[in-house]
């Protein structure tokens, strides 16, 4: 298995996720790792409307990732993870041991508490419970960075949070 692309984006598989970074990927699956959207069958089914031809699309809650990386059930696979939240991929990371060594930051813009978190750019906030995420996880090697569309200039966010 390998990961081609983790990438945190709100709206998770939208039109830049699947035209633009999917392909760029070349991964043969697609994996959306959100709880509320895998236990919502209308949000489910839209999400596998939006799927990148020739790709595999899961759509699955944590635990079962969880489980299911586990369980290597990905084997022989690459694989394209889209979440909202970074603690889902430092889950991922700390409790399955799954090799993600890139993480793209997309649209994580937050609106409330807009003088509690740090502007990336006008897509990209940080609060101070993922600023902490971030570091733990450069620390550990992951090449983070944001960058909306695969055009736009790569943002070492190493650089970002000194």
């Amino acid at each position: 298995m390998k990961i081609v692309l983790s990438r945190i984006d709100n709206r998770l598989l939208h039109g830049i996720t699947a035209t633009q970074w999917a392909p760029k990927t070349k991964a043969q699956r697609v994996m959306i790792i959100d709880d509320v959207v895998a236990n919502n069958e209308m949000m489910k089914s839209t999400m596998k409307l939006a799927r990148p031809a020739g790709m595999a699309i899961s759509i699955i809650p944590l635990e079962t990732a969880l489980d299911n990386f586990k369980a290597n059930k990905y084997d022989g696979q690459s694989i394209f993870i889209i979440v909202k939240r970074v603690e889902t991929l430092k889950r991922l990371i700390d409790e399955a041991n799954v090799p993600i060594k890139e993480i793209n930051i997309g649209a994580t813009a937050q609106i409330e508490n807009e003088d509690e978190v740090l502007r990336v750019n006008r897509f990209t906030t940080i609060d101070e419970e993922e600023k902490k995420i971030y570091l733990e996880l450069m620390d550990k090697g992951v090449d983070i960075y944001a960058k909306y569309l695969v055009a736009d200039p790569k943002q070492d966010l190493k650089d970002l949070l000194k």
